[in-house]
């Protein structure tokens, strides 16, 4: 499950906060039998933004609008919020792509995904992970061990038991290959190469 937790009625606002939005006043509107969705994601885009809000119904996942009306019916299993008008949605043991109406626009088809950044999402096909399109058109062959969503150009993505950064294209942006990273955020990414521990740029140059 991607859920990390359920809290009653407590509003899912945890993309970037999206201040927009009165939590509390909001929370109140939902009705009685919906619990929100209080997701942990890591490294969310600060772009990202949506007026819908991930609710679970019984066993199913779904997303009700700012004033607590049921926006996309309560059917999948699991949920990810929209991320560039995209969420990954799971029906049974695959994973595909809906848009804001509810309409499957990628079909469940994946092992596992994660949400899209700058309109490429990470998916999982058997054992190895590549990118999408928002077309469902695999754009960088699944190859890696381990991918995380795009952040400001760059993903993280691991071979083995070490971690590289690679561009939209797929290709290796930074030349060591990492025991630990963080995504970039602010134009460096935190990372550690056995005891060294530090931040990058988008060149490899430590920072700090």
């Amino acid at each position: 499950m991607k859920t990390s937790s359920f809290v009653t009625l407590v509003c899912s606002l945890a993309l970037n906060g999206f201040n927009t939005f009165n939590q509390p006043a909001l929370a109140e509107q939902l009705p009685k039998s919906l619990y929100a969705v209080e997701r942990s994601i890591v490294d969310p885009s600060p772009d990202a933004t949506t007026t819908l809000i991930a609710i679970q119904v019984g066993e199913k996942f779904g997303y009700v609008d700012a004033k607590g009306r049921m926006a996309i019916a309560a059917r999948f299993d699991d949920v990810y919020e929209f991320f560039d008008g995209l969420a990954a949605v799971q029906i049974d043991d695959k994973w595909g792509y809906i848009d804001e109406s509810g309409r499957i626009v990628v079909a469940m088809q994946f092992d596992d995904a994660v949400s899209f950044d700058s309109g490429l999402a990470a998916v999982q096909v058997d054992d190895k992970w590549g990118f999408i399109n928002q077309r469902g058109v695999m754009v960088i062959t699944p190859s890696f061990d381990e991918a995380e969503t795009f952040s400001q150009g760059l993903a993280k993505v691991r071979v083995g038991e070490k971690w590289i950064f690679i561009d939209k294209q797929g290709k290796m942006r930074i030349e060591p290959m990492f025991d630990e990273v963080a995504s970039f955020d602010n134009g460096t990414a935190w990372i550690r190469i056995g005891k060294r521990v530090g931040y990058i740029n988008k060149v490899g140059k430590f920072v700090q």
